[in-house]
């Protein structure tokens, strides 16, 4: 699994905050290239905008990620678009077909973030990948393998699993008596505390 996109060898064709002629300004996002032209989420979160915008962005969808993030994907095929607003996603869920709808030039998709200000932020950055026109593959850009063991593991939030293993394999927050991190419990005082004070033995 991977925050990426797509999967397979892709290109990045544009970078963020590059300058040329197709943009007001800068470029906001990415665009990539893939042979495998089926798009993926690349967060935990909600959908929130499926619409088509002629004069730019084509067909495209955007995702509210669980961080306060919008995930936004564009020029896909009209009449691709295999999610609905309001559903929950993850990184397995398919959102639809790479395309060329809108102001495009040729097939690839135009993947930018927002913060929770709306303004455009790198998305290599949360990518794993360089802000760098080339060729890469998806293969390389892997996430996970965190081995969690909690019984209740599939209630964590893909987002969350590598801070969650960095903390409990330092046994600085483990899981309860049966095995189960209760990620979604509220915290008390006293399990701060102890927190705290696992922090400061280290």
């Amino acid at each position: 699994m991977t925050n990426l996109p797509i999967t397979g060898e892709f290109n990045v064709t544009a970078t963020f905050g590059q300058k040329g002629k197709y943009w007001a300004s800068t470029h906001k996002g990415i665009d990539l290239t893939c042979s495998n032209r089926t798009i993926y989420a690349t967060c935990d979160g909600t959908v929130r905008v499926i619409s088509f915008d002629e004069g730019g962005w084509g067909r495209y969808v955007t995702i509210k990620s669980d961080t306060g993030t919008t995930h936004i994907f564009c020029h896909l095929v009209d009449g691709s678009v295999q999610v609905k607003s309001g559903q929950r996603v993850n990184r397995l869920t398919k959102i639809g077909i790479m395309g060329t709808t809108g102001n495009s030039t040729g097939v690839h998709l135009h993947f930018q973030i927002n913060n929770a200000d709306g303004e455009p932020i790198n998305p290599c950055d949360y990518l794993g990948i360089p802000n760098k026109v080339g060729k890469y593959n998806s293969k390389d850009y892997e996430i996970g393998g965190n081995d969690l063991k909690f019984k209740d593991e599939k209630n964590i939030s893909n987002w969350a699993k590598d801070a969650i293993k960095k903390v409990s394999d330092a046994g600085i927050m483990n899981g309860d008596d049966l095995g189960n991190f209760n990620p979604k419990n509220n915290i008390t005082r006293e399990e701060v505390a102890v927190v705290i004070a696992r922090l400061l033995d280290k």
